[in-house]
C-alpha cells in the first residue's frame, strides 16, 4: 500500500542543485543541547531511558551530555557509554585538557570540542585573538586524538564568524589531521537556508573534513537550514527530539528525518514508525508540552474537523494528507466540532456502533455544532454518543450496526 503522495515537481525543481553526501547520518543532541532549554531537568535515569529509545530509533550518534557540568551529567554519560548501544556516544568538552580527560574517563567514543569562533563570542568570552585561537584549536584537537577519542570540532557561532579566518582554521586542522568532523553551528538561529548552503560549500573547499550542521530555531528555520546543509553535502545533521533546545529550540529530529525521507528520498537509518513513541517519552521526561499542531508528532497532526476535508478524506486519505499517520506511529482522528459535516457524523456513528437516518444525522450535526460553539471545544466520543442516543431514543429507533 502506498504510504505517501508528495509533490511531483520535487525532482524537476531540484535538478542540478542538490549535492547530498553518499551517506547522511543523524547525531542526536536531545540529551545535551535539548536539556539546555530553560526549565528542563533530566536525571541520569531519564537520560539513559531516552538514550535507549534513540538507539532503538536508529540514530547514528548520541551526544550524551557534558561530564563537567554536574555529577549527574557525568553519571549519565558513563552509563550511556557503557550501555552497549549500537549508537556512537559522544560528549561535549571545552577546549581544556581536564575537560577532554573527563570525556575519555567516561568511556565515550568521541569528544565534541566546543570553541566559539565568531569575534563577538571569543573576544567577549575567551579573550582570544586569531593566533591564540588557532594555537588552542590545534593543541586541543591533537590532545583529544592522543586520548583515543574521535574529535568533533565545534567552532560555534559559525554563521557569524569571519569566513576567511574560519577557512584558515579548517585548513590548518585538515593539514594536521587532528579533526574527524567539524560542526557548522548557527548558535543564535540567525542564518537562512542559502547562508547554510553557502557556508557548507565554503567549508568543504577549505578542508576535506566531514561537516555536521547544528541549527537553532529562533526564526523557525532550523529544520529548513539543516536540510539546506544536507543539500550542500553535510554528512551529519545535529537535531533534537521535539526540537527542544535553548531559547526557541533546535532542529526537530522528526521533521528533518521525515522531510529527507519523503521529499528528497534520502534515508538516514531512522525507524520512522517509532517517532511518535519517542516524542512522547521526551515530552514526558522534559515536561515540555508540544503544541497540538506540531508537525509529524503533534496530537493534532492527523486530526480532521472540516466537513469538506473529512468527506474527501474518507474516500481518499491523500486528499487531506501527504503521508499516512502509521508511517510515524500516529493514528488518524475525525474530530466533531463547529466545522464538521454530515460525513463526519456518519463516520463517528460507525465508530461507536450506531446507525441513523439522514434526517437524524442532520439533527445530530446541528446539536454537535451548537455544543462546540457553546463550549469552544470539539466533542469527544462520549459527548457525541449522548447526543446521538438522545436523538435516536426520541425517534424510537436505536439501531446497532
Amino acid at each position: 500500500m502506498k504510504a505517501w503522495e508528495v509533490s511531483p515537481f520535487t525532482t524537476e525543481a531540484a535538478a542540478g542543485k542538490l549535492n547530498f553526501a553518499s551517506e547522511v547520518r543523524i547525531a542526536d543532541c536531545t540529551l545535551r543541547d535539548g536539556e539546555q532549554q530553560a526549565g528542563i531537568v533530566l536525571t541520569a535515569e531519564d537520560k539513559v531511558e531516552i538514550a535507549r529509545a534513540l538507539d532503538r530509533l536508529g540514530v547514528y550518534e548520541i551526544e550524551a551530555g557534558m561530564p563537567t557540568s554536574s555529577k549527574e551529567d557525568r553519571t549519565a554519560v558513563e552509563a550511556i557509554a557503557g550501555a552497549g548501544l549500537r549508537a556512537k556516544v559522544s560528549a561535549l568538552a571545552r577546549a581544556r585538557r581536564d575537560d577532554i580527560d573527563e570525556v575519555a574517563a567516561c568511556g565515550a567514543w568521541g569528544v565534541r570540542l566546543s570553541l566559539p569562533i565568531s569575534n563577538i563570542q571569543r573576544l567577549n568570552k575567551l579573550h582570544l585573538d586569531d593566533a591564540q585561537y588557532l594555537k588552542l584549536a590545534l593543541e586541543m584537537t591533537a590532545y583529544a586524538k592522543e586520548r583515543g577519542l574521535v574529535c568533533i570540532f565545534s567552532p560555534y557561532d559559525t554563521t557569524r564568524c569571519d569566513l576567511a579566518f574560519l577557512k584558515q582554521v579548517l585548513g590548518e586542522l585538515g593539514r594536521q589531521g587532528t579533526v574527524d568532523r567539524v560542526r557548522l553551528v548557527d548558535t543564535t538561529g540567525c542564518a537562512t537556508p542559502h547562508v547554510v548552503r553557502y557556508l557548507v560549500a565554503e567549508m568543504k573547499q577549505a578542508a576535506d573534513i566531514p561537516i555536521e550542521v547544528h541549527c537553532h530555531n529562533d526564526f523557525g528555520l532550523a529544520v529548513a537550514n539543516t536540510i539546506a546543509g544536507a543539500e550542500a553535502g553535510a554528512e551529519y545533521l545535529s537535531v533534537t527530539v521535539n526540537g527542544v533546545g535553548e531559547r526557541a529550540g533546535n532542529a526537530s529530529l522528526e521533521e528533518t528525518v521525515l522531510a529527507l525521507k519523503l521529499l528528497y528520498g534520502v534515508e538516514v537509518g531512522i525507524h520512522t514508525e517509532q517517532l511518535y513513541q519517542t516524542s512522547q517519552l521526551v515530552e514526558e521526561r522534559t515536561g515540555i508540552a508540544l503544541q497540538a499542531h506540531k508537525a509529524v508528532v503533534g496530537r493534532g497532526a492527523f486530526a480532521h474537523e472540516s466537513g469538506m476535508v473529512v468527506a474527501g478524506l474518507l474516500k481518499e486519505p491523500f486528499t487531506a494528507e501527504c503521508y499516512i499517520p502509521e508511517l510515524v506511529g500516529q493514528k488518524r482522528r475525525v474530530v466533531l466540532g463547529k466545522k464538521s459535516g454530515a460525513a463526519s457524523v456518519e463516520a463517528k456513528l460507525r465508530e461507536i456502533g450506531l446507525d441513523a437516518t439522514n434526517e437524524q444525522v442532520q439533527r445530530m450535526l446541528e446539536a454537535v455544532k451548537l455544543e462546540a460553539i457553546r463550549t469552544k471545544h470539539p466533542l469527544d466520543n462520549q459527548q457525541f454518543a449522548a447526543i446521538a442516543s438522545s436523538i435516536l431514543d426520541a425517534s424510537g429507533i436505536v439501531k446497532l450496526t
